[in-house]
Protein backbone atom coordinates (compact mmCIF):
# COMPACT_ATOMS: atom_id res chain seq x y z
CA UNK A 1 0.00 0.00 0.00
CA UNK A 2 2.88 2.32 0.84
CA UNK A 3 4.49 1.58 -2.54
CA UNK A 4 1.24 2.38 -4.36
CA UNK A 5 0.98 5.66 -2.46
CA UNK A 6 4.57 6.60 -3.39
CA UNK A 7 3.98 5.70 -7.05
CA UNK A 8 0.82 7.79 -7.15
CA UNK A 9 2.65 10.64 -5.48
CA UNK A 10 5.39 10.47 -8.11
CA UNK A 11 2.80 10.64 -10.90
CA UNK A 12 1.10 13.62 -9.34
CA UNK A 13 4.40 15.33 -8.70
CA UNK A 14 5.50 14.90 -12.32
CA UNK A 15 2.28 16.43 -13.64
CA UNK A 16 2.42 19.20 -11.09
CA UNK A 17 6.01 20.07 -12.00
CA UNK A 18 5.15 20.31 -15.69
CA UNK A 19 2.15 22.52 -14.98
CA UNK A 20 4.12 24.79 -12.72
CA UNK A 21 6.97 25.12 -15.19
CA UNK A 22 4.52 26.15 -17.90
CA UNK A 23 2.87 28.63 -15.55
CA UNK A 24 6.24 30.14 -14.64
CA UNK A 25 7.13 30.52 -18.33
CA UNK A 26 3.82 32.26 -19.08
CA UNK A 27 4.24 34.43 -15.98
CA UNK A 28 7.69 35.53 -17.11
CA UNK A 29 6.46 36.49 -20.58
CA UNK A 30 3.61 38.41 -18.95
CA UNK A 31 5.52 40.28 -16.25
CA UNK A 32 8.84 41.05 -17.95
CA UNK A 33 7.38 43.82 -20.17
CA UNK A 34 5.85 45.46 -17.09
CA UNK A 35 9.13 45.17 -15.24
CA UNK A 36 11.04 46.80 -18.11
CA UNK A 37 8.40 49.54 -18.30
CA UNK A 38 8.68 50.32 -14.58
CA UNK A 39 12.49 50.24 -14.59
CA UNK A 40 12.81 52.62 -17.53
CA UNK A 41 10.18 55.02 -16.24
CA UNK A 42 12.71 56.15 -13.61
CA UNK A 43 15.53 56.88 -16.07
CA UNK A 44 16.79 59.90 -17.95
CA UNK A 45 17.59 59.59 -21.62
CA UNK A 46 21.29 59.13 -20.88
CA UNK A 47 20.52 56.38 -18.37
CA UNK A 48 18.37 54.61 -20.95
CA UNK A 49 21.38 54.44 -23.27
CA UNK A 50 23.26 52.57 -20.55
CA UNK A 51 20.81 49.64 -20.46
CA UNK A 52 17.13 48.91 -20.00
CA UNK A 53 17.01 45.82 -17.77
CA UNK A 54 18.13 47.24 -14.41
CA UNK A 55 17.49 50.35 -12.32
CA UNK A 56 19.89 53.25 -12.61
CA UNK A 57 20.55 55.49 -9.64
CA UNK A 58 19.59 58.10 -8.71
CA UNK A 59 15.99 57.41 -9.73
CA UNK A 60 14.61 60.18 -11.91
CA UNK A 61 11.21 60.93 -10.30
CA UNK A 62 10.67 64.00 -12.48
CA UNK A 63 9.40 61.72 -15.24
CA UNK A 64 6.28 61.02 -13.18
CA UNK A 65 5.64 64.65 -12.30
CA UNK A 66 5.98 65.66 -15.96
CA UNK A 67 3.76 62.80 -17.10
CA UNK A 68 1.14 63.49 -14.43
CA UNK A 69 0.82 67.17 -15.33
CA UNK A 70 0.46 66.35 -19.01
CA UNK A 71 -1.74 63.27 -18.66
CA UNK A 72 -4.13 64.54 -15.98
CA UNK A 73 -6.69 66.06 -18.44
CA UNK A 74 -6.62 62.90 -20.56
CA UNK A 75 -7.02 60.69 -17.48
CA UNK A 76 -10.00 62.77 -16.34
CA UNK A 77 -11.62 62.48 -19.78
CA UNK A 78 -11.11 58.72 -19.80
CA UNK A 79 -12.46 58.36 -16.26
CA UNK A 80 -15.58 60.36 -17.15
CA UNK A 81 -16.32 58.49 -20.37
CA UNK A 82 -15.41 55.06 -18.98
CA UNK A 83 -17.35 55.37 -15.71
CA UNK A 84 -20.53 56.61 -17.42
CA UNK A 85 -20.27 54.06 -20.23
CA UNK A 86 -19.45 51.14 -17.93
CA UNK A 87 -22.27 51.99 -15.53
CA UNK A 88 -24.73 52.35 -18.40
CA UNK A 89 -23.63 49.15 -20.12
CA UNK A 90 -23.79 47.18 -16.86
CA UNK A 91 -27.30 48.41 -16.09
CA UNK A 92 -28.55 47.80 -19.65
CA UNK A 93 -27.00 44.33 -19.66
CA UNK A 94 -28.65 43.53 -16.32
CA UNK A 95 -32.04 44.86 -17.42
CA UNK A 96 -32.11 43.21 -20.86
CA UNK A 97 -30.40 39.99 -19.77
CA UNK A 98 -32.87 39.67 -16.90
CA UNK A 99 -35.81 40.10 -19.30
CA UNK A 100 -34.46 37.54 -21.78
CA UNK A 101 -33.64 35.00 -19.09
CA UNK A 102 -36.64 35.43 -16.80
CA UNK A 103 -39.65 36.15 -19.00
CA UNK A 104 -41.38 34.48 -21.93
CA UNK A 105 -42.74 36.91 -24.53
CA UNK A 106 -43.48 37.05 -28.23
CA UNK A 107 -40.42 37.63 -30.43
CA UNK A 108 -37.98 36.71 -27.67
CA UNK A 109 -35.97 34.28 -29.81
CA UNK A 110 -35.86 36.66 -32.77
CA UNK A 111 -34.61 39.55 -30.64
CA UNK A 112 -31.98 37.44 -28.93
CA UNK A 113 -30.87 36.07 -32.31
CA UNK A 114 -30.40 39.66 -33.47
CA UNK A 115 -28.16 40.25 -30.45
CA UNK A 116 -26.09 37.19 -31.32
CA UNK A 117 -25.75 38.46 -34.89
CA UNK A 118 -24.39 41.76 -33.57
CA UNK A 119 -21.79 39.83 -31.61
CA UNK A 120 -20.63 38.10 -34.79
CA UNK A 121 -20.19 41.29 -36.83
CA UNK A 122 -16.62 42.68 -36.53
CA UNK A 123 -16.71 46.14 -35.01
CA UNK A 124 -14.43 47.46 -37.75
CA UNK A 125 -17.29 47.01 -40.24
CA UNK A 126 -19.53 49.38 -38.30
CA UNK A 127 -17.02 52.24 -38.01
CA UNK A 128 -18.07 54.10 -41.15
CA UNK A 129 -21.87 53.81 -40.57
CA UNK A 130 -21.42 54.85 -36.93
CA UNK A 131 -19.22 57.77 -37.96
CA UNK A 132 -21.83 58.99 -40.46
CA UNK A 133 -24.54 58.77 -37.79
CA UNK A 134 -22.44 60.84 -35.39
CA UNK A 135 -21.84 63.47 -38.08
CA UNK A 136 -25.54 63.66 -38.98
CA UNK A 137 -26.48 64.07 -35.32
CA UNK A 138 -23.96 66.88 -34.89
CA UNK A 139 -22.10 65.07 -32.12
CA UNK A 140 -18.63 65.18 -33.68
CA UNK A 141 -15.99 66.41 -31.23
CA UNK A 142 -18.22 65.87 -28.19
CA UNK A 143 -18.15 63.26 -25.43
CA UNK A 144 -21.55 62.03 -26.62
CA UNK A 145 -19.78 60.79 -29.75
CA UNK A 146 -18.04 58.30 -27.45
CA UNK A 147 -20.81 57.62 -24.95
CA UNK A 148 -23.66 56.71 -27.30
CA UNK A 149 -21.78 54.11 -29.42
CA UNK A 150 -20.23 52.63 -26.28
CA UNK A 151 -23.64 52.23 -24.64
CA UNK A 152 -25.19 50.77 -27.79
CA UNK A 153 -22.44 48.37 -28.79
CA UNK A 154 -20.88 47.58 -25.44
CA UNK A 155 -23.99 46.04 -23.91
CA UNK A 156 -24.33 43.19 -26.44
CA UNK A 157 -21.85 40.81 -24.80
CA UNK A 158 -23.15 41.75 -21.37
CA UNK A 159 -26.73 40.87 -22.32
CA UNK A 160 -25.56 37.48 -23.55
CA UNK A 161 -23.67 36.73 -20.33
CA UNK A 162 -26.40 37.94 -17.97
CA UNK A 163 -29.12 36.06 -19.83
CA UNK A 164 -27.31 32.74 -19.37
CA UNK A 165 -26.75 33.51 -15.69
CA UNK A 166 -30.38 34.49 -15.05
CA UNK A 167 -31.66 31.23 -16.55
CA UNK A 168 -29.86 29.37 -13.75
CA UNK A 169 -31.45 31.38 -10.93
CA UNK A 170 -34.25 29.70 -8.93
CA UNK A 171 -37.68 30.90 -10.10
CA UNK A 172 -39.23 30.22 -6.69
CA UNK A 173 -37.51 33.23 -5.14
CA UNK A 174 -39.14 35.62 -7.60
CA UNK A 175 -42.50 33.85 -7.40
CA UNK A 176 -42.52 34.16 -3.61
CA UNK A 177 -41.75 37.88 -3.90
CA UNK A 178 -44.61 38.40 -6.34
CA UNK A 179 -47.01 36.60 -3.98
CA UNK A 180 -45.99 39.11 -1.31
CA UNK A 181 -47.08 41.91 -3.65
CA UNK A 182 -43.66 43.11 -4.86
CA UNK A 183 -43.73 44.69 -8.33
CA UNK A 184 -41.73 43.35 -11.28
CA UNK A 185 -39.25 46.22 -11.21
CA UNK A 186 -38.82 45.91 -7.45
CA UNK A 187 -38.08 42.21 -7.89
CA UNK A 188 -35.41 43.12 -10.41
CA UNK A 189 -33.81 45.78 -8.21
CA UNK A 190 -34.11 44.10 -4.80
CA UNK A 191 -33.65 40.43 -5.76
CA UNK A 192 -32.27 40.20 -9.28
CA UNK A 193 -29.41 42.72 -9.00
CA UNK A 194 -27.94 41.23 -5.78
CA UNK A 195 -28.07 37.71 -7.24
CA UNK A 196 -26.39 38.95 -10.41
CA UNK A 197 -23.59 40.70 -8.54
CA UNK A 198 -20.74 38.42 -9.64
CA UNK A 199 -21.66 38.30 -13.34
CA UNK A 200 -22.27 42.06 -13.40
CA UNK A 201 -18.77 42.54 -12.01
CA UNK A 202 -17.42 40.52 -14.93
CA UNK A 203 -19.48 42.58 -17.39
CA UNK A 204 -18.20 45.82 -15.88
CA UNK A 205 -14.56 44.68 -16.02
CA UNK A 206 -14.85 43.64 -19.67
CA UNK A 207 -16.56 46.92 -20.55
CA UNK A 208 -14.00 48.94 -18.58
CA UNK A 209 -11.07 47.32 -20.40
CA UNK A 210 -12.72 47.88 -23.77
CA UNK A 211 -13.60 51.55 -23.23
CA UNK A 212 -10.42 52.56 -21.40
CA UNK A 213 -8.10 51.12 -24.06
CA UNK A 214 -10.12 52.04 -27.16
CA UNK A 215 -8.16 54.18 -29.59
CA UNK A 216 -9.70 53.65 -33.04
CA UNK A 217 -13.14 55.15 -32.39
CA UNK A 218 -11.91 58.18 -30.36
CA UNK A 219 -9.38 58.88 -33.11
CA UNK A 220 -12.26 59.14 -35.62
CA UNK A 221 -14.66 61.34 -33.66
CA UNK A 222 -12.47 63.39 -31.30
CA UNK A 223 -10.17 66.11 -32.59
CA UNK A 224 -10.06 68.63 -29.73
CA UNK A 225 -7.14 68.06 -27.41
CA UNK A 226 -9.32 68.98 -24.41
CA UNK A 227 -11.60 65.98 -25.10
CA UNK A 228 -9.00 63.35 -25.91
CA UNK A 229 -8.87 60.17 -23.87
CA UNK A 230 -5.76 58.43 -22.56
CA UNK A 231 -4.80 56.45 -25.72
CA UNK A 232 -4.94 59.63 -27.83
CA UNK A 233 -3.26 61.58 -25.05
CA UNK A 234 -0.36 59.12 -25.00
CA UNK A 235 0.10 59.57 -28.75
CA UNK A 236 0.17 63.34 -28.32
CA UNK A 237 2.48 63.03 -25.32
CA UNK A 238 4.84 60.84 -27.35
CA UNK A 239 5.05 63.46 -30.08
CA UNK A 240 5.77 66.22 -27.58
CA UNK A 241 8.40 64.32 -25.58
CA UNK A 242 10.47 63.31 -28.58
CA UNK A 243 13.53 61.50 -27.26
CA UNK A 244 12.46 61.63 -23.57
CA UNK A 245 11.13 58.10 -23.41
CA UNK A 246 11.36 57.90 -19.62
CA UNK A 247 8.48 60.36 -19.21
CA UNK A 248 6.49 58.45 -21.81
CA UNK A 249 7.00 55.19 -19.89
CA UNK A 250 5.86 56.98 -16.73
CA UNK A 251 2.74 58.05 -18.63
CA UNK A 252 2.04 54.43 -19.51
CA UNK A 253 2.29 53.48 -15.83
CA UNK A 254 -0.07 56.26 -14.75
CA UNK A 255 -2.55 55.30 -17.47
CA UNK A 256 -2.72 51.71 -16.24
CA UNK A 257 -3.11 52.42 -12.51
CA UNK A 258 -6.92 52.98 -12.52
CA UNK A 259 -7.46 49.67 -14.32
CA UNK A 260 -5.23 47.80 -11.88
CA UNK A 261 -6.98 49.35 -8.88
CA UNK A 262 -10.45 48.50 -10.19
CA UNK A 263 -9.52 44.94 -11.01
CA UNK A 264 -7.79 44.46 -7.64
CA UNK A 265 -10.92 45.65 -5.81
CA UNK A 266 -13.20 43.35 -7.83
CA UNK A 267 -10.90 40.37 -8.39
CA UNK A 268 -12.74 38.13 -5.93
CA UNK A 269 -16.13 38.74 -7.57
CA UNK A 270 -14.57 38.23 -11.00
CA UNK A 271 -13.09 34.88 -10.01
CA UNK A 272 -16.35 33.85 -8.32
CA UNK A 273 -18.26 34.52 -11.55
CA UNK A 274 -15.84 32.38 -13.52
CA UNK A 275 -16.13 29.58 -10.98
CA UNK A 276 -19.93 29.72 -10.92
CA UNK A 277 -20.04 29.75 -14.70
CA UNK A 278 -17.79 26.71 -14.89
CA UNK A 279 -19.93 24.80 -12.37
CA UNK A 280 -23.18 25.66 -14.13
Amino acid sequence: MLQAYKANKRKISAGTVINRVMLVIFLIFTLVPFYVLIVNSFKTQNQLLGGVLFFSYPLYWKNYSDAFVKMLPFIWNSVTVTVVSTAGVTFLAALCGYAFGHYVFRGKRVLFAAILVNMMIPSILTLVPSYLVIIRLGLYNTQFALLLPYLAGGSVMGIYLVRGFVEQLPKTVFEAAKIDGISEFRCFISIGIPLLGTILTTVSILALLNFWNDIVWPMLVIEKSALKTIPLGLLEFNQQQGSNKGALFAGYILASIPLLVYFALNMRSFMDSLTEGAIK
